[in-house]
């Protein structure tokens, strides 16, 4: 193993080897999920009319106690193109929510404020006259036309999407959805469906992996397993690495006689970063690239590959996706006190207990997988610190 890097090194070093991924067209209806990379500006003005917010009566304000019934002279109903009320005193246009209304109207009045008599004249049962714009969206009063109201860097979900649809936008410029390998490694792992022999077991890491990018809109293309013996391996990775962008491996990579991965990947011409990071759980990680493809080498004990995972992987595809960040980085405050290994950057299971506190949840060992199911995420304890003290903030990443 080279020389133990600390995090902050070993995310710079990932970050620096994969540029932005490349922006592509495509259809509206297809970039649910994917990251935005245009702005989105408004065609026209939001809301593009004057528009009525109340099922009603389009009049003039001022008429109100100089007439006692209004005339009905026109229907404005929503999706209708505008109508005039007319210049005669007294005169109204009965409107629908969302219509346009009447340029010779200044607001509505809502049909519980009115009554209609015998004949179908209408009047206003306060006396006091409307406001001009009562109940009426003024037109660019939202935004004006030409205001940018996406910007690139969002996840486009139903929001961003309806945003688009309005300004005209069949189709947006998105990341490209990068190809992405999992594969597992090691002689001891079987099939989920296998009856595992007393020095085997099943195959888990591939599948939380993939489950965990999935839950981000990250969808592997291929899930593998590869063996513990060298042709097989090298036979296998090449395949990886020529079809995928990026590659993500657990298990092969710390000192064993059979971690043949580290050579290998080197010898596929792949630049190392760093193989190893003064940290705990996770110390054997590595990761190598090339300009076509990038490798992250995740320790195969479970606990190390989810929080490698979480705290370097996800946030270097994200970052190359040009997503930016949606919000500040979290902290939560720790409730009780807990030794950690104070010559190791710590990162350690938490489970939220309200608002920004948490509670320490360690493992029994790096393959507690079932004990790190009470926690939300874990926390980082700074390399030279003996224990993670209670009544401190620390960043908190949550597991997805």
């Amino acid at each position: 193993m080279r020389k133990l890097v600390d995090p902050q090194t070993a995310r710079q070093g990932i970050r620096a080897a994969i540029p932005e991924l490349p922006a592509i067209d495509c259809p509206l209806s297809k970039c649910a999920g994917r990251v935005l990379r245009q702005s989105v500006v408004a065609d026209r003005p939001f809301p593009p009319f004057n528009r009525a917010t109340m099922d009603g009566y389009a009049l003039r304000s001022a008429e109100v106690g100089e007439v006692d019934y209004f005339t009905v002279t026109a229907k404005a109903p929503a999706g209708a193109p505008a109508v005039s009320i007319g210049k005669g005193l007294g005169s109204c246009a009965e409107i629908m929510t969302g219509a346009v209304l009447p340029a010779d109207a200044d607001c509505v009045v809502p049909y519980e404020s009115t009554e209609r008599a015998e004949n179908g004249a209408v009047r206003l049962k306060d006396p006091t006259p409307p406001a001009p714009g009562d109940c009426v969206h003024a037109v660019g009063s939202d935004y004006p036309q030409g205001r940018a109201l996406l910007q690139p860097g969002l996840l486009i979900g139903g929001r961003e999407i309806a945003v688009a649809a309005s300004c005209g936008c069949a189709s947006l410029e998105v990341s490209k959805v990068p190809a992405i390998a999992i594969a597992a490694t090691g002689d001891e792992l079987v099939d989920i469906e296998a009856d595992p022999a007393p020095h085997q077991i099943r195959r888990s890491n591939d599948l939380s992996i993939e489950t965990s990018l999935a839950r981000l809109h990250l969808h592997a293309k291929e899930r593998r397993h590869l063996p513990d013996e060298p042709e097989a391996l090298r036979g296998g990775l090449t395949a990886l690495i020529g079809n995928n962008r990026f590659v993500i491996l657990s298990g092969g990579i710390s000192m064993g006689k059979r971690d043949f991965i580290p050579e290998l990947l080197e010898e596929l011409g792949l630049a190392c970063a760093f193989h190893g990071v003064r940290q705990k759980p996770g110390k054997p990680m590595g990761f190598w690239s090339s300009p076509e493809c990038a490798v992250f080498a995740l320790p195969g004990n479970p606990i190390s590959t989810l929080t490698c995972l979480h705290h370097y992987v996800i946030p270097a595809i994200r970052h190359a996706l040009g997503l930016r960040s949606e919000s500040p980085p979290f902290e939560v405050v720790l409730e009780a006190d807990l030794s950690v290994r104070e010559d190791l950057h710590v990162f350690l299971p938490v489970r939220l207990t309200g608002g920004n506190r948490a509670q320490p949840c360690p493992p029994q060992n790096s393959g507690d997988l079932v004990r790190v199911l009470e926690s939300h995420g874990s926390i980082e304890v700074p390399i030279g610190q003996s224990r993670a003290q209670s009544g401190k903030a620390y960043p908190f990443t949550p597991w997805h």
